[in-house]
């Protein structure tokens, strides 16, 4: 079991979305299953509204992130998420602790 704090991030969902959208090889936020429910469900509850938009979830209690995303351009995959997860790593936490945790689910690649 962790000692360390649970936080939620500063920085909300929205403004987020405009670093990850800002990512090279990123065509947009593409909201699967998972981050559908978790939104609607932040929704229903109004609970932590700047946590929850289509496509991008930030865990209350651990500040962890989901990112789901389409993915186009002549750039591999790998590092387009790699990308994805530095930038939103830069922008809420520390990067050399690897907190928080960033997941990225590709939900959709198109060709140029």
């Amino acid at each position: 079991m962790s000692t360390e704090p649970a936080r939620t991030p500063a920085t909300g969902a929205a403004a987020l979305i405009d670093v990850v959208t800002t990512v090279p090889g990123v065509v947009g936020l593409e909201p699967g299953i998972a981050t559908t429910l978790r939104t609607l469900d932040a929704r229903l509850r109004r609970s932590t509204p700047s946590a929850a938009r289509y496509g991008l979830v930030i865990d209350p209690g651990t500040g962890d992130v989901i990112v789901e995303i389409s993915v186009g351009g002549p750039l591999p995959v790998r590092s387009v998420v790699e990308e994805v997860q530095r930038a939103v790593q830069l922008a809420v936490g520390d990067p050399a602790t690897g907190r928080p945790e960033v997941l990225v689910r590709v939900q959709s690649l198109s060709t140029p």
